[in-house]
């Protein structure tokens, strides 16, 4: 059996259970996690994306959107630690409208780098994923969060266990040695 693929699925139900008994905490993390995104997102622009182009439209646009995603990034990332209760559902709107608006200062930046003959793959599925977590952010009260939260560690349960299922059933029957001696 391939060791990787049995830590995924056994790492896949540990945290489908965590999801399931603990969802206030998997959010937490979960929005701790997009802040630490938005940060690396917000440097990455600053330093690399900023400068793929000589328009200072563009720049400046980048720029805006690079300070912008470090401090929704430190916010998410101190204010889950900090604060709790209703300033915990601001954040999560705040969180969905920079994603929301980052998704569409992408659509430019996309648009500006692609007619520069770059790739824009990535930058496409930066913007669909952007949208539908933003989408869900807006859409997701906090008891509806909770049940989908659950529902999201019952599915991970469930791809673990089938991860397990797939490696036990395809292991070797027959175990080769990599050497042997005549002592």
């Amino acid at each position: 059996m391939r060791k990787t693929y049995l830590s995924i699925g056994i790492l896949s139900a540990v945290i489908g259970l965590l999801m399931i008994f603990a969802p206030e905490a998997c959010i937490k993390v979960t929005v701790i996690l997009m802040g630490i995104t938005a940060i690396i997102n917000g440097l990455y622009n600053l330093f690399t994306v900023r400068t793929l182009l000589q328009d200072t439209y563009f720049s400046r646009v980048v720029t805006t959107r690079g300070i912008i995603s470090l401090v929704i990034g430190i916010i998410a990332v101190a204010l889950p630690l900090v604060l709790a209760g209703t300033l915990w559902t601001i954040m999560l709107y705040v969180l969905g409208g920079y994603l929301l608006l980052s998704a569409f200062s992408e659509v430019y930046m996309t648009a500006k780098i692609k007619q520069a003959g770059y790739g824009t793959k990535y930058y496409l599925g930066e913007i669909i994923l952007s949208v539908i977590l933003a989408v869900i952010l807006f859409t997701m009260p906090a008891a509806i969060g909770y049940t989908l939260v659950r529902i999201l560690g019952i599915l991970l349960i469930l791809f673990g266990a089938g991860f397990i299922g797939l490696e036990w059933k395809n292991r070797p029957l027959i175990v080769t040695p990599d050497s042997v001696s005549d002592d």
